[in-house]
C-alpha cells in the first residue's frame, strides 16, 4: 500500500508563509534542489489543497531555467489530485479533483500499486488531511528563520497524534528535514 506524506517548508516558529503570504524566506540551495529532484522522482502523484494548486498551476506550466529539468518534467507529468469543494475545472495537465469525499478518494489511491503520494499543501489542506486520517508521514523542512507571524502550518482542529521521528537530515543551509510517521 502506498503512503501519503506531507512535504512542506516551515519556519522554526511554525509558519509556512510570512504575514504578507510570501514564501521567499525558504532556504533553497543546490543541495535542497537535489533533494526535491530525488523526492519528485520517488513518487507517483501529488495532492494539493485548492489554494496551493492554483498557485502552482499558475507557475509550473511556464517555469523556466530557475528550476531543474527534473522538476519541470515531473511537475508536468505526475498525476495531480486536488482537495477542493469549490474548484470546478483544474485545467493543469494530468490533474483531477478528489470530489466530495476526499478521504475515500485518497484511500482508493493509496490502495493502488505504485510509489508514495506527496501532499504539497497549505495549512488548511494539511489540517484537513490530518483530520481525515489520510496522512501516513510528515516531512517537515524546518528553515532556520523566525517569522513572528503568518500562515501557521496547521490551522484548525485535528485529532491528537503521537508521532515517531524516523529520520533527520541537515542541509548545509541549516534547514532540517524531519520525518515523522503517524
Amino acid at each position: 500500500m502506498r503512503r501519503l506524506f506531507l512535504h512542506i517548508n516551515v519556519s522554526v516558529d511554525g509558519y509556512i508563509a510570512d504575514s504578507a503570504g510570501d514564501i521567499d524566506w525558504r532556504f533553497a540551495d543546490q543541495e535542497f534542489q537535489d533533494h526535491i529532484d530525488s523526492m519528485l522522482e520517488s513518487i507517483d502523484g501529488m495532492v494539493f489543497g485548492r489554494a496551493a494548486y492554483e498557485q502552482l498551476a499558475g507557475y509550473w506550466p511556464t517555469a523556466g531555467d530557475e528550476v531543474s529539468a527534473t522538476q519541470r518534467r515531473r511537475m508536468h507529468e505526475l498525476p495531480k489530485y486536488v482537495m477542493s469543494r469549490t474548484l470546478r475545472d483544474p485545467g493543469w495537465h494530468n490533474s483531477r479533483l478528489l470530489g466530495d469525499d476526499p478521504a475515500s478518494a485518497l484511500d482508493t489511491l493509496k490502495r493502488q500499486d505504485g510509489r508514495d503520494l506527496a501532499l504539497f499543501a497549505g495549512g488548511r489542506a494539511a489540517t484537513a488531511a490530518l483530520r481525515l486520517g489520510v496522512l501516513d508521514q510528515l516531512r517537515l523542512v524546518v528553515n532556520p528563520v523566525l517569522l513572528g507571524g503568518g500562515t501557521p502550518l496547521f490551522n484548525g482542529a485535528y485529532p491528537k497524534e503521537d508521532l515517531r521521528l524516523t529520520g533527520t537530515r541537515t542541509f548545509a543551509s541549516g534547514a532540517l528535514l524531519n520525518t515523522y510517521d503517524l
